[in-house]
Order: C-alpha cells, then sequence, then structure tokens
C-alpha cells in the first residue's frame, strides 16, 4: 500500500462595499496529491452566488534527470458557472547541462465536436553562464493556411545574486509590414537590504513615433514580520492620457498597503488604498479598505 502525501491551501478574497462592509469576492483551491494537482476558483455570478469560474488539473507524466513532461487541462465556465471551453496544455521541459531549462508548451482547445486543435506553441530556450540566464521565447500561432507562424518574440534575460535580481523581458511583434518590431520592454529589479526588500519594475510601451516610452512603474518595499508575515507598500505610477507632454514622467496614481498577520492556522492579508480626487490629482487621498484575503492550510505565507 502506498500513501500519498496531500496537501491543500484555500484562499478566500473579500472587497468593501461603500458602506464599508465585508462582502466576499471570489476564492480558489489548491490541492496537491502525488504527481496531480488540482486547481478550481470561483467567483460571484450574476445572481450573487458563488460560480466556479475555471479549474485545472496538473499532472506529472514522467520525471528524471533530463527533464519532465506534465500534461494540464483548464476547463473554463461562463457569468452563470455552465462549463465553457476545455484547453489541453502539453508542457516538456528540459535540463540543460549549465544548468538552465529549456521548454516547449503545446496548448490545444477544444471544439463543440470534443476534439482538440493545436491552438498556440511556446518554445523557450535558455542559457545560463554565471548568475544569467538569457532566454529566447517563440510564441506560434496558425496563420491564414492553418500553419504554425511566429507571432511574438521575446528576449529573457534574469540575473541573480544573494541580495538581489534583475529580469529584462523585451517583447516582439509584427509591425504592419511584418517586421519584427519592439513592442513591449518590461523591468524589474528586486534588493534585499537591512531587512527590507525593495522591488522596481518599469514597463515601456510603443509610443506613436515606434520608440519605446516609459508608460508605467511600481515601487514596491517590503517587510518581514517577527511571525514571518510581510508588510508591503506599493506606490503605483502611470501615465495619464491626455497630459501635454507625453513623454513626462509617469505620475504617482497609487499606493496600496498590504498589512500581513498570521492567525492561527490562517493567513490574514488586508489591503488599504489611496487614490488622487478629481479635484487635487497631484496628491494622494485618504486611505480606503479595498479588501481582505484569508489564506488557509499549506503553503500559505
Amino acid at each position: 500500500m502506498v500513501c500519498l502525501a496531500v496537501s491543500a491551501q484555500q484562499v478566500t478574497t473579500y472587497t468593501t462595499d461603500l458602506n464599508g462592509r465585508r462582502v466576499l469576492d471570489g476564492m480558489y483551491s489548491t490541492v496537491k496529491s502525488g504527481n496531480t494537482t488540482a486547481r478550481t476558483e470561483w467567483t460571484q455570478s450574476v445572481n450573487g452566488r458563488m460560480a466556479p469560474l475555471e479549474s485545472s488539473e496538473e499532472r506529472v507524466i514522467s520525471e528524471d534527470a533530463g527533464g519532465r513532461v506534465v500534461e494540464r487541462i483548464v476547463r473554463r465556465y461562463d457569468a452563470n458557472g455552465n462549463p465553457g471551453t476545455v484547453e489541453k496544455q502539453q508542457i516538456q521541459e528540459r535540463k540543460n547541462t549549465d544548468g538552465s531549462v529549456s521548454s516547449v508548451v503545446s496548448i490545444y482547445r477544444g471544439d463543440l465536436n470534443g476534439s482538440y486543435q493545436l491552438a498556440e506553441r511556446v518554445t523557450t530556450e535558455s542559457t545560463k553562464s554565471g548568475g544569467t540566464t538569457n532566454s529566447v521565447v517563440k510564441l506560434e500561432r496558425p496563420g491564414v493556411s492553418g500553419a504554425l507562424e511566429v507571432a511574438e518574440r521575446q528576449l529573457r534575460m534574469v540575473t541573480e545574486d544573494k541580495t538581489s535580481s534583475s529580469v529584462d523581458v523585451t517583447t516582439y511583434r509584427k509591425d504592419q509590414g511584418g517586421r519584427f518590431a519592439e513592442a513591449l520592454r518590461v523591468v524589474s529589479n528586486s534588493n534585499d537590504q537591512d531587512g527590507q526588500r525593495t522591488e522596481n519594475t518599469a514597463q515601456y510601451e510603443r509610443a506613436d513615433d515606434g520608440r519605446l516610452r516609459l508608460a508605467g512603474q511600481t515601487v514596491s518595499r517590503v517587510r518581514k514580520n517577527q511571525d514571518g508575515s510581510e508588510s508591503r507598500e506599493v506606490d503605483i505610477f502611470r501615465n495619464v492620457p491626455g497630459r501635454a507632454d507625453p513623454s513626462a514622467a509617469p505620475r504617482l496614481e497609487e499606493r496600496q498597503i498590504i498589512e500581513q498577520r498570521k492567525q492561527e492556522d490562517q493567513l490574514l492579508e488586508s489591503v488599504v488604498v489611496q487614490r488622487p480626487s478629481i479635484s487635487d490629482p497631484n496628491r494622494l487621498g485618504a486611505p480606503q479598505r479595498l479588501g481582505e484575503r484569508v489564506c488557509k492550510g499549506d503553503g500559505c505565507r
């Protein structure tokens, strides 16, 4: 008789209504047993009841020193919780001799007849040197002829050491002439110092002149509490449409204050937000409680 280790986690999210009352917004649960992981997400339906939004089951088909093969079945539901499309994903991961991991993800979508058609394929080729991993990602979709064509490319560079990390991802998409051009770049940096972690993510989007310009930025300050939970302050900067100078630095549009605390077998997370008012767009307003997240079970942090 073989006993399989089972771990489970349930996360419930609440929002705060106009009267300051806590309202159930959604939830998801994750159950892992042996080489199978099942996840189900629920949300409020149009009639106010909890209804399934998406469920997935992931199973490790094979695994050895050279890599592994994973199959994932994803089921989606409509606004009333009725079953909708089914998606099958096959993930093949290969461990390279330099310590990096390359992969091929094939995505099949079901039709009304119950058969599956290849809808996307994502190929990632990675190399590693020291603390830096470079990856080339190719996204393919069926073209007019039905054969797969490259629709998007990404270049990723991840650098890590003991106290810091950086991720630089540039996305290339086809322009009107069919040539690949820079469409998006996201640069993230993280640094640990004196018990606090600072995270900075900048997003660059293509402007009318074809160049990438800073469109938004997120700066987070994370502090570990004595009980192992975290306190996080997040500043969100965005470019405001219609500004006279579109090249101006993004403006502070929101500050989130996220506090975690442990209570018995639960992890409670509250979110307070500050936003500018219409009458004073250059100054953050009073804090408002946005919602709460409750995590129970294994893996809650």
